[in-house]
């Protein structure tokens, strides 16, 4: 009888009475019962997650993300991501009692890949650390709400002797006095907290805490989820003393973060703070699916397996039942999942029970996202719950699906590895950013989406991804300001050597993955790498247009030897007898040879060599070559060889052919070609661009490392920062980077009077 009530709460079309009212039918939407000032401070707020920061705005001194929705990103802005943006926390041995001391960059213990400055690009990971722990960006969507469940309701759980004997001893966590309820360790007891962290963490973004002094702060004055979050005499002072500051935030939550980047701290106003913590606290959650005859099955295996234990089905809050499927503690999960962390009271093997309301939008699976599947991720269970596991892993496949559907009707739907193209995205038409060139049949068009799902699609171990990779999709480099776009500078390739002053040598690698395979520890650039630089991915808008330019009227543009004499000595460059037209060398020859080069070098993904020249027969990991077969290849070449353009902007229509005069004028038209039909705005030739504050890296014996191919300019202005490295920040700044044969270009644009240099700028913006 007690099953057949609990099937009752079985998710279906329509939620419980007695839940809080906070589903939603639209990811990223806010719950139904925000209004008012709340709900203008709600859409704000998405719109800092959503901020790309730059050096100006505080960026680093070091980072791993530019935006907070780099990290957070599916299926909204806010949500979880893919595995391409793990990353690891680092520590190294404290001389006394074993204890553990953070051993990252910028005061942080999270290893951060990247640098602002223009010397020291790389921040490798330190020598001394003694260990590396692996984490996935964690889900954000609903779990804000979890601020508003009282810490009686968390604590009425807690049993860490087992007196019930039932072999579940969960235990909370604490953050300064208070019980912990967010986090893979539940080591953060507020949001406000948590944003803080990962902004320096992972942005070197400083912020100010909101409330200074919370216990004095009247209650009406107070954030309201706050509210419920509090701790107070003989109990909550005995904590404060004693436990472990949790890493969630690297100053303590009462105090301000501050870095030496040469921006003035804070960099986040309170204002946007406070928006960014509306947003991420009142974050609908995905509407419950409608159950089916195997989901009501497998919501009572679910029940007699014991998983209730742990996934408690609902918890009591100040704004109704939040059947969020967690009880917020800590639970030994044996030690294949422990690792080193140990914020807190918690160990390394302990782990804050995983809300699974929305679970089917979380993958991969686990703080590590070492599982791809939700059996993988249930059969990887152990300690507590290992009984459990093994009465899992005896039922039929029949029964296990049935489990799996269930937790499938707990919001959202089945990904299949897809991101930005979700059941709520149409697909665009002819004119839209991010859109098929017009004029296609309904089979090319069929190939173009099919492609297109292709360039999205996150690719794992048993699809082929490297052992050590820079992105696990063609869509984790390509997609401001739509699919198919351009890379921001926390996805530029890292590429190194070494130089005496002199001469460069290059190294057996010479480019370092920002990711690798989970339970890999992260790679260590050589001790001899003394030369680092970034590749910014370029967009990919346009690009079959760029092969459709006659080759003759490119040739126009070839000057080695500046015959003319107007200082422009632009050369073709030719591969494997082709012209090279793509990449920042103009090394590549053709769009299938841009496919089968990214899917190698940037996912480790192999095709078959007949192909392409720009791919491998083989690779060292245990997927079958060729990785991607000839139909998936040429479905994703068919969808960038029909990708229309970047759309230009709605301008003064005067003041944008003003704009033209002047660019003209000034001589940037000289590289910067239009061609008929085709304004990308590039002649697609090399150009020595001369000497630059950052030694350029490159092992090219055709190109020399101050030569650059022209970059097209169409859709430039969203596709900063700028230059092959991403050091100049706005469109100004990479103007004045000109140098060597754009030197004239520059000298002219330094006499012009301000408003014309407007009205150049403003052109550029337009294209």
């Amino acid at each position: 009888m007690s099953i057949l009530l609990l099937l009752i709460a079985c998710p279906g079309p329509e939620p419980r009475s007695d839940w809080a009212d906070v589903f939603v039918s639209k990811s990223g939407d806010p719950v139904p019962f925000l209004e008012g000032e709340r709900l203008e401070q709600y859409w704000r707020g998405q719109e800092v997650l959503d901020r790309n920061f730059g050096t100006d705005d505080g960026l680093g001194p070091t980072f791993n993300a530019e935006s907070c929705a780099s990290c957070h990103q599916f299926p909204t802005i806010g949500g979880s991501s893919p595995r391409y943006r793990d990353f690891f926390l680092i520590q190294k041995e404290r001389a006394f009692d074993g204890a553990l001391l953070a051993a990252g960059t910028n005061g942080s213990p999270v290893l951060n890949l990247y640098a602002t400055q223009e010397a020291g690009l790389h921040i490798s990971a330190d020598p001394e650390a003694t260990s590396f722990d692996r984490r996935s960006a964690p889900n954000g969507i609903g779990v804000g709400l979890l601020a508003f469940v009282p810490e009686s309701e968390i604590l009425s759980r807690s049993d860490p002797d087992d007196v019930d004997g039932d072999g579940i001893s969960g235990r909370a966590n604490y953050e300064q006095g208070r019980v912990g309820r967010f986090g893979y360790k539940a080591q953060a007891t507020n949001i406000e907290s948590f944003n803080r962290g990962a902004a320096f963490n992972q942005m070197g973004i400083t912020t100010d805490p909101l409330h200074h002094d919370f216990e004095e702060t009247p209650a009406d004055e107070r954030y309201e989820a706050e509210a419920v979050v509090q701790v107070g005499g003989l109990r909550g002072w005995l904590l404060e003393s004693w436990i472990a500051q949790a890493w969630a935030q690297v100053a303590a939550p009462d105090e301000p973060t501050v870095d030496d980047d040469g921006v003035p701290d804070p960099e986040m106003v309170d204002s946007d703070q406070l928006d960014l913590l509306i947003y991420s606290t009142y974050m609908g959650v995905p509407a419950f699916g409608e159950s089916s005859p195997d989901s009501i099955a497998g919501m009572g295996l679910f029940m007699e397996l014991g998983c209730d234990g742990c996934h408690t089905l609902a918890l009591e809050s100040t704004i109704g039942r939040l059947p969020a499927f967690s009880d917020l503690l800590l639970h030994d999960m044996g030690d294949e999942l422990a690792d080193s962390i140990a914020p807190g009271v918690a160990t390394g093997s302990e782990w804050r029970t995983q809300p699974l309301w929305g679970v089917a939008l979380h993958g991969p699976y686990l703080h590590d996202g070492r599982a791809d599947t939700l059996h993988q991720a249930i059969s990887l269970h152990g300690g507590e719950s290992q009984d459990i596991t093994d009465a899992y892993l005896d039922l039929s496949a029949q029964e296990q699906a049935q489990i799996e559907a269930f937790l499938m009707t707990l919001g959202g739907w089945d990904a299949a590895g897809q991101v930005l193209l979700t059941p709520e995205l149409p697909v665009p038409t002819e004119g839209q950013a991010g859109g098929p060139l017009p004029g296609m049949s309904a089979e090319e068009l069929a190939l173009w989406e099919q492609g297109r799902a292709i360039f999205d699609a996150s690719f794992n171990a048993e699809q082929g991804l490297g052992m050590e990779f820079n992105a696990d999709s063609c869509r984790a480099c390509h997609r401001d300001p739509v699919l198919g776009g351009a890379g921001g500078l926390d996805v530029s390739v890292i590429r190194y050597g070494h130089s005496d002053g002199e001469v460069f040598t290059q190294l057996d690698q010479n480019v370092n993955p920002r990711a690798v395979r989970p339970g890999e520890p992260p790679f260590r650039m050589p001790d001899q790498a003394n030369v680092v630089e970034l590749r910014q991915p370029p967009t990919t808008l346009g690009v079959g247009l760029v092969s459709s330019i006659p080759e003759q009227d490119l040739l126009a543009y070839d000057d080695p030897e500046d015959l003319d004499g107007d200082g422009i000595s632009g050369r073709a460059r030719y591969v494997d007898g082709q012209l090279g037209r793509y990449g920042w060398k103009a090394q590549i020859p053709s769009v299938s040879d841009f496919v089968a080069d990214a899917m190698l070098q940037e996912i480790g993904v192999t095709a078959d060599p007949a192909l392409s020249d720009f791919t491998s027969a083989t690779d060292d990991d245990e997927t079958p070559d060729p990785e991607l077969d000839t139909q998936a290849f040429e479905a994703v070449t068919a969808y960038l060889n029909g990708l229309a353009p970047p759309a230009p902007k709605e301008v003064d229509p005067t003041r944008f052919l003003d704009g033209v005069t002047v660019f003209n004028d000034v001589g940037c038209s000289d590289c910067h070609a239009v061609f008929e039909g085709v304004p990308l705005y590039s002649d697609l030739m090399l150009h020595d661009m001369g000497a630059d504050p950052v030694t350029v890296v490159d092992q090219d014996a055709v190109a020399l490392p101050t030569e650059f191919r022209t970059p097209p300019l169409w859709g430039v202005s969203d596709t900063a920062p700028y230059w092959h490295d991403g050091m100049s920040p706005t469109l100004e700044s990479v103007v004045l980077r000109h140098a060597g044969e754009g030197q004239g270009s520059l000298d002219r644009y330094l006499e012009l009077s301000e408003p014309e240099r407007a009205l150049l700028l403003e052109f550029l913006g337009a294209l």
